[in-house]
């Protein structure tokens, strides 16, 4: 069942019982006031008819001789014909005896002659032949016998007053009930339309269309609602788009790395059936074995940077305060043999400083840096190899005058398997692995790598860490 409908049910329901209970109370209240309105007009008239027979009984007493049934009989009737109107009856008992009654087959309800208290008129209420009745008595004494004067009065249009008061108010009732059913409806259909919406919103972003988003206006709670939906979904969206990118990536990732371990298997598998299958001479074997050795250790260097990949990824590593100057010179001296054999010199400056991370680790990243830096240059250039101190951080550049790269290749060159030339890389022994795996550690280390180049006129590399501070406890 839809919300608004649930909504027109429930108001339709409350406001049935609100009118349900205020037209008992003001009906029960109208029938009360209606019915004491009788009860006090059959108590003044069967006051008037009480003085009117007893004002009669006194010239009657006084006389010598009297017949007191007979003259209670004469008086009555002037009585009832004088001053009682067509829906009043008159019945007069004395000592339990009627003397008068003005219709036949009056029956006198049990205890309504029973004397209670003097001053006292009893009254009773009752239902004869589907009409109802209201019996008022007096009482008196007349020659010690006891005088009862019943008048009794035809209330049943009370009964036809609270009928049509009860039909005329269940017809308003029922006009005010479809009255409220258009309104709650139209209400609660403007109130739920936004609910609607987002349902409807809610079911294509399940289906798969990342896309789709509500617009509502206002600042109530659905709003709100809507407003946090439109989060969720962006959220979503972009999760979803970094899923897809990294099983791209992933996808991409399987067929470099298969197009990549093909190569030197195939040059590994070609010179070792070469030597298996033919007489070589003695140049040639070595040759072949070679061959063989180098594209071995591009394979071993490969799997080790992989390995080094996964393992980065899925655990922490350990850090120290380090000094800039000495890290800087470690690497110098790790990376000046294979500078010299290529004939490419190296310019060091380094401010004072201290950095906190994983020595080994960042010898990996600068190494590779510095690397491919050499790769980028001819023979005879240099490279610069600096450390800076900032105010919040230090930072180490690695610049050099080489090839440069293309604007189009900066945002993926730290992509696994991704090489910018990829002919002059494996010429000098690269796998594409180098960047990826730096750019990774670096990451470990929280610090940020910005990469700025231009193609014939080379590449600056800057690594930004934050400053060590002594005060501080850093997570290993």
């Amino acid at each position: 069942m839809k919300f608004r409908y649930k909504v027109l049910i429930i108001n339709l329901l409350l406001l049935s019982g609100v009118l349900l209970a205020v037209g008992y109370i003001v009906l029960k209240k109208n029938y009360e006031m209606a019915l004491n309105s009788r009860i006090e007009n059959a108590v003044l008239e069967n006051n008037l008819a009480e003085s009117s027979i007893e004002y009669s009984l006194l010239d009657v007493i006084n006389r010598s001789r009297y017949d007191l049934g007979e003259e209670l009989n004469n008086i009555s009737g002037q009585v009832y014909a004088g001053m009682m109107n067509d829906t009043s009856d008159l019945i007069i008992l004395y000592s339990d005896k009627t003397v008068f009654s003005s219709s036949d087959g009056i029956s006198i309800p049990a205890g309504l002659t029973t004397r209670v208290e003097d001053n006292i008129k009893n009254y009773m209420i009752r239902e004869e032949n589907g009409r109802l009745y209201i019996y008022i008595t007096s009482f008196c004494t007349i020659d010690n016998g006891m005088l009862n004067i019943i008048t009794r009065h035809d209330i049943s249009e009370l009964n036809h007053f609270i009928q049509k008061s009860v039909n005329d108010y269940r017809n308003l009732s029922l006009i005010i009930l479809a009255g409220a059913t258009i309104i709650i409806y139209v209400i609660s259909y403007f109130l739920t339309k936004p609910l609607e919406k987002l349902n409807r919103v809610t079911d294509a972003f399940a289906g798969g269309n990342y896309k789709e988003r509500i617009s509502v206006k206002g600042h109530d709670e659905v709003a709100l609602l809507s407003d946090k939906f439109n989060r969720m979904a962006d959220s979503v969206e972009g999760h979803i788009n970094e899923l897809n990118d990294m099983i791209k990536r992933r996808d991409q990732f399987v067929a470099d790395f298969t197009h990549e371990i093909k190569t030197p298997m195939t040059a590994i598998i070609g010179y070792a059936d070469t030597m298996r299958s033919m007489d070589l001479s003695e140049d040639q074997h070595i040759m072949a074995l070679s061959y063989i050795f180098s594209e071995g250790k591009r394979l071993e260097d490969m799997s080790m940077k992989l390995f080094d990949l996964i393992y980065l990824r899925s655990n922490e590593i350990e850090k120290k305060p380090l000094s800039s100057t000495a890290f800087g010179n470690d690497v110098i001296n790790s990376v000046q043999p294979i500078l010299s054999s290529s004939k490419i010199s190296i310019e060091k400056n380094f401010d004072q400083g201290i950095i906190y991370g994983n020595k080994e680790l960042l010898k990996t990243v600068f190494i590779n840096l510095i690397d491919n830096a050499r790769k980028a240059s001819e023979s005879g250039s240099r490279i610069i190899f600096s450390g800076c101190r900032y105010e919040d951080g230090y930072s180490f550049i690695v610049r050099d005058f080489g090839v440069g790269i293309e604007k189009k290749d900066l945002d993926r060159i730290c992509d696994e398997f991704y090489m910018v030339d990829k002919s002059r890389s494996r010429k000098k022994g690269g796998a594409g692995l180098g960047l990826s795996l730096a750019a990774l550690i670096i990451d470990k280390h929280d610090a940020k790598m910005d990469i700025e180049s231009e193609p014939g006129k080379g590449t600056k590399i800057t690594v930004s860490f934050k400053i060590y501070d002594e005060g501080k406890t850093y997570e290993k």
